[in-house]
């Protein structure tokens, strides 16, 4: 079950990183694709925050990290290894940056520094629970 979980989750990363329109493909369901064979490399350096200004950015910048925190989550499950879960996940959100270029989206470094909130958020949160537990039962 957790292969299918992680498969799907893997899939629609994609989808939603390939598409043309993040929006179209959530409002009016539609998932169109574009395909630049030679895209400017040079974007995936851009470092500028100033895009994040609008509720709309925001929000999907959020969805970013969301969406890396259940990444990381599904790959330890799958995995059941901290470290692996967390540099797969970084791993592959480097991936998803750098192939929108290749689809008429804006792939770049700062989404990657947003996707690794999420892994961060997931790390936290685990060393967190296995704290907690470990104290748990050492009381008893």
């Amino acid at each position: 079950m957790n292969r299918l979980l992680l498969a799907g989750w893997t899939f629609f990363i994609l989808l939603s990183v390939c598409t043309e329109s993040f929006s179209d493909m959530v409002v009016s369901q539609t998932v169109t694709f574009h395909f630049h064979p030679h895209p400017d490399l040079y974007q995936f350096l851009d470092m500028d925050f100033a895009q994040l200004t609008t509720p709309e950015a925001v929000i999907q910048k959020i969805g970013h990290a969301f969406s890396f925190f259940v990444l990381t989550y599904l790959l330890w499950k799958q995995w059941n290894n901290i470290k692996w879960a967390s540099a797969g996940a970084f791993m592959f959100a480097v991936f998803t940056e750098i192939i929108q270029l290749f689809f008429s989206r804006n792939g770049c470094i700062r989404d990657v520094l947003i996707d690794s909130v999420g892994i961060a958020l997931f790390i936290g949160l685990f060393g967190l629970a296995k704290r907690k537990r470990h104290e748990m039962y050492e009381k008893y």
